[in-house]
């Protein structure tokens, strides 16, 4: 297959895991970070567009093809464009983009939580291919200056298009670079992140322990059996929104208990969270634990557990997640019952 033209938004360590895997990979990848954000890493990349990968993926060190400050030039003749950034940006980021996307473009959230629906209705009727992938494509850390580590490789990934009548042309084009399968929607997608159910209920029950070690690893120090009930509760609350919905909902604890195995070990030993305003807690209070909360209305469910730790998480942050975190409210859906969002998701108009 001929080489793509590829922008990565965003320089945290999954865009540059990103960046590196795919141009060591044959592709011309050009990276991009908005100033003030991930300044050490910009200095780095300013200084010298080198990308050194290790791990349980490509190794090996990958002469990117640019990076960049500035919007339109990412964007410029790019046939791919991947967006790697927490939730809390993706808001911004389609503001920022949109008006220089063009037709024929595929833009592919990673991870996505919803981040379609921030994007398409900026984008004036452009023929662009917007989707998002269920959870992040690699799970991988930067441990250095231009240095990746990404822990398991990219598998093929569940993923939706908005509007969902768009998903086979988006999965087409986005299986140039990463095999995808398809999900009824970006709601579907979103609610089986497995980040949902683990990140924000593990890392508030192990608050003490990640600010008194030096060194606190939630997948290697905090899963405890107390936490691992809260995580299945988790999964409980989760299970019966999607069924409501429905959905198939995929447990992330049978990921969990295989976490012992010896191949999983870089998986396991990844840092954080560090702190209670670290994205396990900002972004997934943030995203898709206030989503799953605000589906209890239209499904008839109850979900004191998701409740309670978007409760805890905001007085510990003094953020409000509830009420500026991703709902039906938040979204322009808070008055649709499953059927009519389910419509919606898969039109991309309200009925």
């Amino acid at each position: 297959m001929a080489p793509l033209n590829i922008a990565v938004i965003g320089a945290g360590g999954t865009g540059m895991a990103m960046a590196a895997d795919l141009t060591l990979k044959g592709h011309h990848v050009t990276i991009f970070e908005q100033p003030g954000y991930h300044q050490e890493t910009t200095a780095d990349l300013l200084a010298d567009s080198t990308i050194e990968l290790t791990g349980n993926a490509a190794v090996g060190t990958a002469h990117i093809h640019r990076f960049t400050q500035d919007i339109t030039e990412v964007l410029e003749g790019a046939e791919l464009v991947l967006v790697s950034a927490v939730a809390n940006r993706h808001q911004e980021l389609a503001q920022l983009m949109a008006p220089y996307l063009c037709d024929g473009q595929t833009v592919c959230f990673s991870s996505g939580n919803c981040a379609s629906l921030r994007l398409a209705p900026l984008l004036g009727g452009k023929k662009v291919l917007v989707g998002e992938l269920q959870g992040n494509i690699y799970p991988c850390r930067k441990i250095g200056p231009r240095k990746v580590l990404i822990a398991m490789p990219a598998a093929v990934k569940n993923a939706a298009a908005f509007p969902g009548k768009d998903t086979p042309a988006f999965l087409a084009s986005l299986g140039r670079v990463y095999p995808c399968q398809a999900v009824k929607n970006i709601f579907e997608a979103t609610l089986n992140s497995p980040n949902l159910v683990i990140h924000l209920a593990g890392s508030l029950l192990n608050a003490a322990r990640m600010e008194s070690m030096d060194d606190f690893r939630l997948y290697r120090d905090g899963l405890t059996p107390s936490v691992f009930r809260l995580i299945e509760a988790m999964e409980v609350e989760k299970k019966a929104v999607m069924d409501g919905m429905g959905y198939t909902a995929i447990p992330a604890v049978d990921f969990l208990r295989m976490l012992g195995q010896p191949q999983l070990q870089l998986f396991r030993d990844l840092d954080g969270p560090t702190s209670t305003n670290h994205r396990y807690i900002t972004e997934d209070a943030y995203a898709g634990v206030s989503l799953l909360a605000s589906l209890a209305a239209p499904t008839g469910t109850f979900t004191p557990v998701a409740q309670a730790l978007i409760s805890i998480a905001s007085a510990l942050n003094g953020m409000d997640y509830a009420a500026q975190g991703l709902s039906l409210r938040t979204l322009g859906l808070e008055n649709l019952d499953a059927t009519r969002i389910n419509q919606y998701l898969e039109s991309g108009h309200a009925e």
